[in-house]
This record gives structure tokens, C-alpha cells and sequence, in this order.
């Protein structure tokens, strides 16, 4: 994930949930039981939710940032 996300220009931070419990708590929250877990932020100006998605799906993921206005082609 980290190598995907750096690879394709995107910031990121890294919660390690087993050794953050307000991470784990966080990740609780959001209803997701499995790592890796990325939340990408709703772009404010398009109004929309943020996106969590579990696990590594690339087209998934490309689709979302570039939703999010992250710039990323979602069929690169």
C-alpha cells in the first residue's frame, strides 16, 4: 500500500493499530475489521463522503483519489 501510494504521488500516513490504540479505536469506528484500511477525504467542493476501502485494490483505489481530486487516471 505505502509503495503504491508513494508510486503514484499521494500522501499518506501510516497508523500502526498495534501500537496506537486511538488507531485501532479509529478503525473500529469506521466499521472496518481488517488492515490495510485507507480512508481517502471527501473533496469538499464535490460534497462527497470520504472513502474507506479494506484491503488493496488498486482500481479501487485509483478510482477514489481520483474522485477525491487526487489527480491519479483511474485506468492507469
Amino acid at each position: 500500500m505505502k509503495e503504491f501510494l508513494s508510486r503514484e504521488g499521494h500522501p499518506f500516513v501510516v497508523k500502526n493499530i498495534e501500537d496506537d490504540d486511538a488507531a485501532y479505536d479509529e478503525l473500529v469506528k469506521l466499521g472496518a475489521r481488517a488492515v490495510p484500511t485507507t480512508v481517502i477525504a471527501a473533496d469538499d467542493a464535490a460534497q462527497q463522503e470520504d472513502q474507506v476501502i479494506t484491503g488493496f485494490d488498486q482500481a479501487r483505489l485509483r478510482a477514489a483519489l481520483t474522485a477525491a481530486g487526487g489527480g491519479s487516471s483511474p485506468d492507469r
